[in-house]
């Protein structure tokens, strides 16, 4: 059973400074977004890493590692003064990254938390929910997996950031190949039988399925981590990163396996200022649940 859960929170942020201040009126909060803790922007008086964090506990997890940077203290102070008052169920540690170089080196940087054993791999500027979480949980456990979210689920808001994703295409179940930000993702639809609930099976027809970061990795992850290229710039001017996609297709080089569950939901996406507002208004409207629980569990302090 898989127990550990890795989150990415180590990015610059750098999407989000425009008229930032709009959105955000809180001193520490607004110094924490502004160095790049975006997860720190609060809602429902909660920060978003919150919400992540509880559906990690909710699905069962009993360990997670935030990956940071060094300088980003917003959460390992708050987590390390309320953490065990707030989620009880589930130890959260830390991994950092010195120099944050992709989410392949973000990965290789939880190594040692790792070990041994499969365990979850998911963005911190997203929201998945429990039932997403526990299909990789369920997933068998001599091979890799990930969930493919049908853009269809996806809000009006997510839907326009498409080109930013990574497409993907499925053969029997199983990954076949990752289109990072496909300028035509209309041309990689699917058509295929994808592992769903409990491992059943479920036939997609004509859909347009992305990658949004969840995944459930075998230790044998963290070596083709290390051992990935970096990748070709993608923008003029800026470095290529060690990027996970690329350990991902190197681990499929090497005759691993990924299997594909079918995810269909609104992801709650944070990665523009303009989203704050946006995001709000979705937590508000689907997930009072989640509002009313953490208000329970802030009460302990």
């Amino acid at each position: 059973m898989v127990s550990k859960a890795v989150i990415l929170a180590a990015g610059s942020a750098s999407r989000m400074q425009k008229n930032l201040e709009k959105y955000i009126s809180n001193a520490d909060e607004l110094s924490a977004v502004k160095k790049g803790e975006k997860m720190a922007a609060r809602f429902g008086n909660f920060p978003f890493l919150d919400y992540q964090i509880l559906n990690l506990v909710n699905a069962g997890l009993k360990k997670v590692s935030l990956v940071l940077k060094p300088e980003d203290t917003f959460f390992t102070s708050h987590y390390d003064m309320h953490g065990i008052l707030l989620f009880p169920e589930i130890n959260i540690t830390y991994s950092f990254q010195d120099d944050p170089d992709g989410t392949a080196h973000a990965v290789l940087a939880a190594g040692r938390f790792v070990e041994e054993g499969r365990f979850l791999v998911l963005n911190g500027d997203n929201n998945y929910s429990v039932e997403s979480i526990k299909m990789l949980l369920n997933a068998p456990e001599n091979c890799s997996s990930m969930v493919a979210f049908d853009t269809s689920g996806f809000s009006e808001r997510v839907r326009e950031k498409l080109q930013t994703f990574a497409v993907v295409e499925i053969s029997d179940g199983k990954l076949s190949k990752i289109i990072e930000k496909s300028q035509d993702p209309e041309n990689h639809q699917t058509r295929d039988m994808l592992f769903t609930v409990e491992n059943r099976r479920v036939r997609v027809v004509d859909r347009i399925l992305t990658s949004m970061n969840l995944w459930c990795f075998t230790p044998q992850m963290i070596d083709l981590c290390r051992n990935v290229k970096r990748h070709e710039p993608r923008k003029p001017g800026k470095p290529g990163e060690f990027e996970l996609t690329d350990a991902v297709d190197l681990l499929m080089s090497k005759g691993g396996d990924v299997l594909v569950y079918y995810g269909c939901e609104n992801i709650l996406d944070l990665t523009n200022a303009g989203d704050i507002e946006i995001v709000g208004k979705s937590i508000r409207n689907t997930l009072t649940d989640k509002i009313l629980d953490l208000e329970k569990r802030y009460k302990c302090l």
